[in-house]
C-alpha cells in the first residue's frame, strides 16, 4: 500500500512538473508571436499589441470586409482590423478592453452579424483563445465572471491550456513575418446566387450583455461606436430587425447593409460567398464607412 502511495505521489510530481514547465515554455512562446497574418496570430496582435486610431470589431465578414489602408489613406487615422471567423460579441468585448489597456481608439468599427449574439459562437469564442487565459486580463475576467466552474478549473491547468496550440505556433514560426493590419482580402465571384433565409433567431443572454458593455465601455471613454451589418445573402431577418429596436434604444449609430439592393443586384461582382464581400466589394462598403467616420469625427 505504502508503494503504491510513493508511486502515486511520484507520479502527480511528474505531471505537475510537465505542467509548469509546458506553461513556462508556452508562455514564452506566445508573448513572441511572430506577425505573420494568420487568424490564431491576429488574435495575438489584437489582444497583447496592436494600437489604433480605429477598431474594427466583429467575425470573419468584419475580417474580409473593412480595409485599414484605405481608412488610414482618407482619413489620416491608423486602423486595425480585428475581426476573428466564427467569434462573437464577448470575443470583441475582450479585444476592446485589451486595446484600452495600451491605448484608446478615437472610433470602433463594430460588424454584427446574428451568430454574434446568440449562443452559437459563445463557447469557441473563449475556448480558440484559452491559451492566453492568465496572461490577458480581460480574458481572465471574463472567464472568472462567465465561465463554469469546470472550464476555470481545467484552465489552471497549463496542459489543458495550451493542448490545441503545437500545430499554429509551428505555423507561426514557419510563415514569413509581415506587417499585417488584419484584412484578409477575398478574391473570389460567387457563383450560387440564391438568397437564403433564416427564420430561427434568440439571442444569448452572456453575448447581449456584452454587446451593452462594448457600448457602455465606448461612452465611457468617449469612443465613437458605428455598428454595421454587412452585406449578406444569408439573411436573418428577425435579427436586422432586434438590431434595430436594440441600437435605437440604446441611441447607437447603426447602418444595415444586410438586404441591401446595391450589393444584392451585383452580387456576382461583389460577393465572394453568400456571406462575405470579395475584395471589391468591400473596398465600396470600406469607402462608405469612412464617410460616417469622417462626419463622426468631424463632431468631435
Amino acid at each position: 500500500m505504502k508503494k503504491i502511495l510513493i508511486n502515486i505521489l511520484i507520479i502527480l510530481a511528474i505531471v505537475v512538473a510537465c505542467d509548469v514547465i509546458a506553461g513556462f515554455v508556452g508562455n514564452k512562446m506566445f508573448m513572441s508571436t511572430p506577425e505573420v497574418g494568420t487568424l490564431q496570430a491576429d488574435a495575438y496582435q489584437a489582444m497583447f499589441k496592436k494600437k489604433a486610431d480605429v477598431l474594427i470589431l466583429g467575425s470573419s465578414r468584419a475580417r474580409h470586409t473593412y480595409i485599414p489602408s484605405l481608412i488610414t489613406d482618407s482619413t489620416g487615422l491608423t486602423a486595425y482590423n480585428a475581426g476573428y471567423d466564427g467569434h462573437g460579441m464577448n470575443y470583441a468585448l475582450i479585444v476592446l478592453q485589451s486595446f484600452l489597456e495600451r491605448c484608446k481608439p478615437q472610433v470602433v468599427v463594430l460588424d454584427a452579424c446574428a451568430a454574434m449574439v446568440t449562443d452559437e459562437w459563445l463557447n469557441n469564442s473563449i475556448d480558440d483563445v484559452k491559451h492566453f487565459y492568465g496572461l490577458n486580463k480581460p480574458l481572465t475576467n471574463y472567464v472568472k465572471e462567465y465561465g463554469t466552474w469546470q472550464l476555470q478549473a481545467k484552465l489552471h491547468s497549463n496542459l489543458y491550456r495550451l493542448n490545441s496550440t503545437p500545430t499554429w505556433m509551428v505555423k507561426a514560426r514557419t510563415l514569413p513575418s509581415r506587417d499585417c493590419d488584419g484584412y484578409e482580402p477575398q478574391y473570389g465571384n460567387l457563383a450560387d446566387t440564391a438568397i437564403i433565409n433564416f427564420n430561427d433567431f434568440k439571442t444569448n443572454e452572456i453575448q447581449v450583455k456584452c454587446f451593452e458593455e462594448i457600448i457602455e465601455t465606448c461612452n465611457k471613454n468617449n469612443i465613437k461606436l458605428l455598428v454595421y451589418i454587412a452585406p449578406s445573402l444569408e439573411v436573418t431577418a428577425k435579427f436586422q430587425e432586434w438590431m434595430k429596436e436594440f441600437c435605437h434604444e440604446k441611441d447607437v449609430f447603426l447602418k444595415d447593409y444586410g438586404c441591401d439592393k446595391f450589393f444584392f443586384s451585383n452580387r456576382h461582382q461583389y460577393f465572394n460567398d453568400s456571406d462575405h464581400l470579395n475584395d471589391l466589394g468591400a473596398r465600396i462598403l470600406t469607402n462608405n464607412t469612412i464617410k460616417d467616420i469622417k462626419c463622426l469625427t468631424k463632431s468631435r
